[in-house]
């Protein structure tokens, strides 16, 4: 380790040292007020200069405003999110429609192509039908144009 990269962690560990030292000596506890102020006429409480619920009542205000703000700021959050979602759901949900429309389409044609093959095998139209599931006049009308 050469003198200088000795010399810059020297430096690095003092600055790091000052500064917990000067933030140690600004969190210091300040001595606590004595209860009551002298003065020539005799002991006056301290209370009776300035009433100590002041302090208390400002950080409660502080904290409502606080809570409120924070309560804001989920719930427009969750409306941005549910926003979000409910776009998202409705391409999601147009997907699955065209999905099923292409599905119903290719059963549709398989459906024809099979009764196809079975009026050619020479099944009567109710027999095709009741294996796949068609009307007797669909059934019927494929049967009547097999040889086309």
């Amino acid at each position: 380790m050469t003198i200088g990269t000795f010399a810059f962690f020297f430096a690095m560990l003092m600055s790091g040292v000052s500064l917990v030292a000067f933030g140690l000596w600004r969190s210091r506890r300040q001595p606590a007020p004595a209860a009551y102020d002298v003065e020539e006429a005799g002991m006056v409480p301290m209370a009776a200069h300035a009433p100590a619920w002041e302090p208390v009542q400002d950080s409660v205000e502080v904290a409502a405003a606080l809570a409120a703000r924070v309560e804001g700021m989920i719930a427009e959050q969750a409306r941005r999110q549910a926003d979000v979602l409910s776009v998202a759901l409705a391409g999601l949900k147009a997907d699955i429609q065209h999905l099923k429309t292409d599905v119903e389409w290719l059963a549709g044609e398989r459906m024809i192509e099979q009764a196809i093959q079975m009026a050619q095998s020479g099944l009567e139209p109710d027999d095709i039908g009741r294996e796949l599931g068609l009307t007797r006049d669909t059934a019927y009308t494929i049967a009547t144009f097999r040889k086309h």
